[in-house]
């Protein structure tokens, strides 16, 4: 919207929160309503869960990424459930490159929150301090190897979660179009043969 395409540094929408914090304030404001009465209608439709998702979190200094997107990250989530009062319906937060800001995203007022491979679950885990569930972490990447070599990673990952409860195993960001289906089966094999589950 403001880049005018997809970026990976944001540097149009960055210039923009140093030299005009004001307009870009006004126009995450409108984006947040928007965006819950999106996410309330789809409450409202029969979704059985929302995730919302931050793609800049990542490249933010601390105070600009406190201001500039997990406030309206906290706002989006307490305007769906204001709209949606009476629903249960789980919300899960991602922010990309999130794994600095784990701590703080914990109190956002999601359910889970989406966690990517830059980090280890066990880490992510103790960050949250138990307030929220985790949803992660394995790269997209890992798909590329042999079912063998997936499992593995896998196991590793709820291994490293541990015995707790609130662990949503996922990929830690989304496949990729040249995926093979075999080897996204095998990762969900693995998944569901881990002992215990």
């Amino acid at each position: 919207m403001v880049e005018g395409s997809g970026s990976k540094q944001f540097s149009e929408v960055k210039k923009m929160l140093y030299a005009a914090p004001e307009l870009l304030h006004s126009i995450l404001d409108k984006l947040a309503v928007t965006v819950a009465s999106y996410l309330a209608a789809q409450a409202r439709s029969g979704a059985q869960a929302l995730m919302l998702f931050d793609t800049w979190g990542g490249v933010l200094s601390e105070s600009a990424y406190l201001e500039f997107s997990l406030a309206y990250m906290k706002k989006i989530i307490a305007l769906v459930r204001e709209q949606v009062p009476d629903s249960s319906i789980p919300i899960i937060a991602f922010t990309k490159g999130s794994a600095v800001w784990l701590g703080a995203m914990s109190t956002c007022g999601a359910d889970a929150l989406g966690v990517d491979w830059t980090i280890s679950m066990s880490e992510a885990r103790q960050k949250v301090q138990g307030r929220v569930a985790l949803q992660g972490n394995l790269d997209p990447c890992t798909l590329y190897a042999k079912p063998t070599e997936i499992q593995t990673a896998v196991h590793d990952i709820i291994r490293a979660y541990g015995d707790y409860p609130g662990l949503i195993f996922n990929l830690g960001h989304g496949i990729l179009p040249d995926m093979d289906p075999d080897h996204v089966k095998a990762m969900v094999d693995a998944v569901l043969e881990f002992p215990g589950l």
